[in-house]
């Protein structure tokens, strides 16, 4: 088992973009008004900062939670999620930071722990791609849940990632 502190600077920071990067290449690919995008932000977010049974037992899914919570405790910043997932290339840069991942729990990781914070990440993909619902009108009549683009996100994700969408 490995916890965050196992990993050098620069892979705790690769980790924790991760988490971002998820949400992001799915709201990128599809963006909405600022509303839905904040939606999708914060659907994230809480599903990061879930206890679950399916995060309990994985301890680098523990010690990331954990590493995120003493950032909120002492003040420290978070990016700003619809800067980040309305930015010029923010899909190529989630996917990219996302293979980085990929390849640092294949080498850093046990199997087992890898494959949990692989389908973490779908997961936290998943609720962004639900939290708001994209297209309609004004009055939001005849939008979707989860509409074409976001699915193909999810999709490849899913590739990217090895696990099912």
């Amino acid at each position: 088992m490995s916890a965050l502190a196992d990993y050098t600077s620069e892979e705790q920071q690769l980790l924790l973009r991760s988490l971002q990067a998820t949400a992001v290449l799915v709201s990128a690919a599809s963006m909405g008004r600022k509303t839905e995008t904040f939606s999708e932000g914060f659907a994230a977010a809480n599903l990061i900062m879930a206890r679950t049974e399916a995060t309990a037992g994985n301890a680098l899914i523990t010690s990331v939670q954990f590493a995120l919570e003493q950032r909120a405790e002492h003040g420290q910043p978070f990016p700003d999620y619809e800067k980040v997932a309305s930015a010029t290339g923010a899909a190529e840069d989630a996917l990219a930071t996302l293979r980085a991942v990929i390849a640092l729990l294949a080498v850093k990781a046990t199997p087992e722990e890898a494959l949990g914070y692989r389908q973490w990440l779908m997961s936290i993909a998943q609720a962004t791609a639900a939290a708001g619902k994209e297209g309609g009108n004004f009055l939001g009549w005849g939008a979707v849940q989860i509409n074409d683009a976001e699915q193909a996100a999810l999709q490849q994700l899913a590739q990217v990632l090895d696990v099912t969408a």
